[in-house]
């Protein structure tokens, strides 16, 4: 019996089969593609047909701006173009700021104690000629006018004086 058991071959692998299969079938696909890749006929149809495509694109999107027009809605170029400008604007905004907080750390060059304004700045920067009086000065408050003030005045029609 144990050399019964030796005679018998053993089974065939089938995924070592199907592996096999499944390489030839590959070389013998790229190879195939490749003989018809290689033709001037295949390029040219290729070629139109990238060339429609991209018309195709072409009108689609022109259709779209149009569309959106319409209905006054922004395009993607019109979003594009409105974040490029808040970009811009951040970073001019950044600068600035960068600038002030740079000037306020820095003491002024010159400074009065007293307080005076200067014309200019940086290190050319004047004292003002003189400072501006402080304004304590309030206008006359006038009375609001009364019946008698209205009787005088004949053209007021009746009705209309208080």
């Amino acid at each position: 019996m144990a050399e019964q058991e030796q005679a018998t071959p053993p089974p065939p692998d089938v995924m070592q089969l199907w592996r096999e299969w499944l390489t030839q079938s590959e070389r013998q696909f790229n190879a195939l593609f490749n003989q018809g890749m290689n033709t001037d006929a295949f390029a040219r149809s290729f070629g139109g047909y990238i060339e429609m495509n991209a018309a195709f694109q072409r009108m689609i999107a022109e259709g779209m701006q149009r569309y959106l027009s319409f209905i006054n809605m922004p395009s993607r170029q019109d979003v594009l173009a409105i974040a490029e400008t808040l970009r811009s604007l951040e970073e001019r905004l950044t600068r600035i700021e960068e600038l002030l907080s740079a000037e306020a750390a820095t003491p002024e060059v010159g400074a009065a104690p007293n307080g005076a304004s200067f014309v200019g700045d940086g290190p050319f920067a004047q004292p003002r000629p003189y400072d501006e009086p402080p304004r304590t000065r309030r206008p006359e408050v006038m009375p609001l006018p009364t019946d008698d003030d209205i009787a005088e005045v004949p053209d007021i029609p009746r009705e209309l004086r208080r």
